[in-house]
């Protein structure tokens, strides 16, 4: 690889570090454990559920865990109060994952907490935010978006 490539290939690596540091952010896992009262992975297992009735064969495809290993999680969850498993409509050997109006609550109190941007993001330059959100378009392979994040 060329000098000017190596150059390249660091300030790339540097960039998707920095974007992994302020996305994976542990203090803010923390604050929505506290807030919601749950673990960060029950949190972001009933976040899913939340979005949509779905499996378990789905919700540990989305969570990237294997369904076995699901299913006291889930337990869990129901046991709280804030999911509960239905008979699919037109399947009746699945049973969909569906959050209760408890457990929609708390995760709408989590996606607050996960969308607000940090203090330093919120405090660049309107400019500057316009650049990134366009840097960010690209690597994401689009135009002009408009998009926020995860949508």
């Amino acid at each position: 690889m060329t000098k000017a490539g190596d150059h390249q290939e660091r300030m790339a690596r540097e960039a998707w570090q920095a974007m992994g540091a302020l996305v994976l952010d542990n203090g803010r896992r923390g604050e929505v454990s506290d807030r919601v009262g749950l673990s960060f992975g029950k949190t972001r297992a009933l976040r899913r559920i939340a979005r949509r009735p779905m499996s378990m064969k789905e919700l540990a495809g989305l969570l990237g865990v294997d369904p076995p290993n699901l299913t006291p999680l889930v337990d869990e969850l129901e046991r709280l109060g804030l999911v509960e498993r239905q008979a699919h409509p037109s399947d009746r050997r699945v049973k969909l994952v569906v959050a209760t109006p408890e457990g929609a609550a708390l995760a709408r109190q989590a996606n607050e907490i996960l969308g607000r941007p940090p203090a330093g993001l919120s405090g660049l330059p309107a400019d500057e935010l316009e650049r990134l959100v366009g840097i960010l378009a690209k690597v994401r392979g689009e135009e002009e978006s408009g998009l926020g994040p995860g949508q």
